[in-house]
């Protein structure tokens, strides 16, 4: 059987992948301790894009079968040439699938509006509603040519808090990306944000205004038909110019080598190592963090796709206040096409982390005391997604997660807890035009846990349109 999905594409679609999970890798490097651990979005979004690739092959193939049987001889001609009218056939094929022109300009808007019945995630009978509305644009120029990417795009936002204006912000920020192949065994890509925002503040008559930079460059090399090694650089810098924030500067780097297998057209493993460096300007959280992953992705079935990622990671600290932090992490994800318009996607992922710091009590600094804390966090997300007409399709989330987190044997027992959360939303996406979309989305959101302060519902309600040119 002739695969349409080829070994030359999957190859593409690999070293694409590559820049993008090993992004993915490094950010968790320098995850903040103690926050529930979400899958990658950017990795969810990798496996969608290549089941994508496998629907389409097999949807390709049935339309194959489907004509042959159709048509049987009929387009033949006495000599076993092809008939005038499937020539025809054949050079309206060719119109209709040729590459539309390159879009060198676009520009959109995107308007929200949102209620939230508790938006500080009280408990209950204590919330507090608020309305939310969000404004953005955007405008993007193409200067890539037919071997090259090149993407210039600029966006900005505005946020507005009725009852809560201390969260009111202004955002605009620059993109650059760029990707382009040398040598025919070399990929290259480039992506630059810089970015300014700026916050209201309760403590300050003035603005609290914030700058980040994150520099991205990927190399990926085709070593022969299977393997292939990737390196990875990011730097990532945040800067606070109101004086009363300035400490709170601080940047990031991260540098990821990683080789990947591809054991069939349509499955590879892959293995990487990450180090990255953190400094703040306070030295107060300084840390080195080590990193070493191994994971697969591919096709299980003709209609389903599977992603599997574990990573141990160590991070040491640079002062005395700064814990030392191993995590382990594991994650899966899966894709089966239940029917030709319905999707589902399931999303798996543990993680387990021990920390361990020095805390100094008294006015005596050499008398130090080791404390130690660990934590398990598990997350499971069930999503449906239909396209119940030409216009109008539906998403359906449902999720539960599990915090727990316990000290060692005799140890303070007073940080120990456990906190479930069952989050699930219900959304509408209706394309009016080609260039105009509506959404509806409806979010309920429940935790509880072994202390009533952990306890909380919170019912979302928002609404956005979203207009592209």
């Amino acid at each position: 059987m002739r695969h349409g999905f080829s070994l030359r594409t999957t190859k593409k679609i690999l070293i694409l992948a590559a820049g993008v999970i090993a992004w993915s890798h490094s950010s968790t490097a320098w995850a903040v301790v103690g926050q529930a651990e979400e899958y990658d979005p950017f990795k969810a979004r990798d496996i969608e894009e290549f089941h994508s690739g496998i629907l389409e092959e097999e949807q390709s193939r049935q339309r194959q079968e489907s004509r042959a049987s159709f048509e049987g001889d009929e387009n033949l001609t006495a000599e076993g040439g092809l008939s005038r009218d499937a020539q025809e056939l054949e050079k309206l094929k060719r119109e209709i699938l040729k590459i539309p022109k390159r879009d060198r300009l676009k520009f959109g808007l995107d308007g929200q509006h949102a209620f939230e019945s508790n938006v500080k995630r009280l408990p209950p009978r204590q919330s507090k509603s608020d309305q939310i509305m969000d404004l953005g644009g955007f405008s993007e120029v193409d200067l890539g040519g037919r071997k090259t990417d090149l993407r210039i795009e600029g966006r900005g936002g505005r946020q507005w808090n009725i009852h809560f204006p201390e969260s009111d912000f202004w955002l605009a920020e620059e993109r650059v990306r760029y990707r382009r192949r040398y040598f025919k065994k070399v990929a290259h890509s480039l992506q630059s944000r810089i970015a300014r925002q700026s916050q209201r503040t309760i403590e300050l008559d003035q603005k609290k205004v914030r700058w980040d930079s994150h520099q991205n460059t990927a190399f990926n090399y085709t070593l022969s038909e299977k393997f292939s090694a990737n390196l990875e650089l990011n730097a990532l810098k945040r800067l606070y110019t109101t004086e009363p924030f300035d400490q709170d500067s601080a940047w990031e780097a991260s540098m990821a080598p990683s080789l990947f297998w591809s054991v069939t057209p349509k499955s590879r493993f892959s293995a990487g190592y990450i180090f990255g460096p953190s400094r703040i300007r306070t030295k107060v959280g300084d840390t080195n963090t080590h990193e070493v992953h191994a994971g697969y992705f591919g096709r299980v079935t003709r209609k389903s796709s599977l992603s599997f990622d574990a990573s141990f990671s160590h991070q040491t600290a640079r002062s005395l206040e700064t814990p030392e932090i191993n995590t382990v992490k594991v994650g899966a994800g899966y894709i089966l096409q239940v029917t030709p318009k319905t999707q589902m996607m399931v999303q798996a992922i543990r993680s387990v982390q021990n920390t361990s710091s020095n805390a100094v009590p008294g006015a005596d600094e050499n008398a130090a005391v080791k404390t130690d804390s660990h934590f398990t966090n598990d997350n499971v997300i069930l999503s449906l997604n239909s396209r119940v007409n030409r216009k109008l399709t539906g998403i359906v989330n449902v999720g539960m997660s599990q915090f727990r987190n316990q000290a060692p044997k005799g140890g303070d027992e007073d940080v120990e807890g456990r906190q479930w959360t069952f989050p699930v939303s219900l959304t509408a996406n209706y394309a009016l035009k080609r260039w105009i979309q509506l959404r509806i989305r409806y979010t309920y959101a429940f935790r509880t846990g072994n202390e009533k302060s952990d306890t909380y519902r919170a019912h979302t309600l928002t609404s956005g349109v979203n207009v592209v040119f």
